[in-house]
């Protein structure tokens, strides 16, 4: 038993073109042996050719074939385990290559065996990997970016008050301007841990319960709109409700109403239709200037903002939590306004 295991963990410790290049010449030899004496044996048995197994003749003849067989058997091995373990070896290299972020652009799958079912998996698990080490970069570098600012304006005005200058003319009004930037960078720090917990929060929040989305949106557009007495603010909606998370539904809807009511010119419209089966049709717009087709098609990534955009956070987080609650959100420039969606399932 011992020995059978000492072989079993040396086997494991040796290259894999080694393992089945030893698994078939045993086999082979095994089976040869196996089927020659059986034929001997049968051959005696029914013509009664009373053959002495122990003549040297005999014993010359069956080494010889024998022999033959290992030989032609340890060559067909040798082929067999390099065209199995190739691909493998490949894929090994491969792999190595991508722990060390050097991401591969030729790894092709052309095969529809486990191989292959393991390298499509490996270039899935690939793609991701290479977007989540550019998201990382783009990351850092947005974030130090977005810190870099108020805190340097911290350390300016506090430097002056440090020296007795008021920058501002005044203590209160310089005690003010710190003030304010400590506000900013204390939202943007909430908002970054936010979004960094935000797919663990969703998968661990289970409170999901029958929303009102009428009263949920008029209460919403109402609120942020309140503070823009020159902007009309028209609501159309109908009595639909949802299956969701109440207080991240609201986070979402808002973050959608603030931007198009930063951008708008004279007015916003929300809007609520039955769209295709059970699915609600939410439309957020206003009459601001196009979005730009470059912004556009980053509008919903994470850092990625317009002109007088605040953090490149928002759009992000309402793409998150829709998509968490099987919908789709989108934007596109129509004639003269700029219209918003969100598709979400009724009740």
């Amino acid at each position: 038993m011992g020995m059978v295991m000492f072989m079993k963990i040396n086997m494991k410790d040796k290259p894999l073109a080694f393992q089945i290049w030893s698994i078939i010449v045993f086999f082979s030899i095994i089976i040869t042996i196996t089927v020659m004496i059986t034929t001997i044996i049968m051959l005696d048995y029914t013509n009664n050719l009373n053959i002495n197994f122990f003549q040297g003749s005999f014993i010359w003849i069956a080494f010889r074939l024998v022999l033959c067989i290992v030989i032609i058997s340890i060559i067909f091995a040798k082929i067999m385990s390099n065209k199995i373990s190739k691909p493998i070896i490949m894929l090994e290299k491969k792999v190595s290559k991508m722990s060390n972020k050097e991401w591969i652009n030729n790894l092709e799958v052309d095969r529809k065996d486990e191989i292959g079912k393991l390298t499509y998996s490996i270039v899935k698990m690939h793609k991701n990997l290479e977007r989540l080490d550019k998201e990382e970069e783009f990351f850092l570098q947005s974030l130090s970016h977005e810190l870099k600012t108020p805190i340097m304006i911290l350390k300016n005005y506090c430097q002056a008050l440090h020296d007795g200058i008021y920058i501002n003319g005044s203590f209160d009004s310089t005690i003010d301007v710190i003030e304010e930037e400590i506000n900013t960078l204390d939202k943007r720090i909430k908002k970054l841990l936010y979004v960094s917990s935000l797919e663990y929060i969703l998968e661990k929040d289970k409170s999901f319960e029958v929303i009102n989305l009428k009263s949920l949106i008029s209460n919403l557009a109402n609120r942020i709109c309140s503070t823009y007495e020159n902007l009309d603010l028209i609501i159309e909606l109908e009595n639909y409700s949802t299956y969701g998370i109440k207080e991240k539904l609201e986070i979402a809807i808002e973050n959608i109403i603030e931007n198009c009511v930063r951008y708008a010119l004279s007015y916003i419209k929300i809007s609520m239709k039955k769209g295709i089966g059970n699915s609600i049709i939410i439309e957020v717009s206003n009459d601001g200037n196009p979005i730009p087709e470059e912004i556009l098609e980053h509008l919903f990534e994470k850092f990625h903002k317009g002109r007088d955009g605040n953090f490149g956070l928002g759009l992000f987080i309402s793409k998150k939590i829709i998509e968490h609650h099987k919908g789709k959100i989108s934007a596109e420039n129509q004639k003269n306004q700029v219209v918003f969606k969100i598709q979400i399932q009724s009740t």
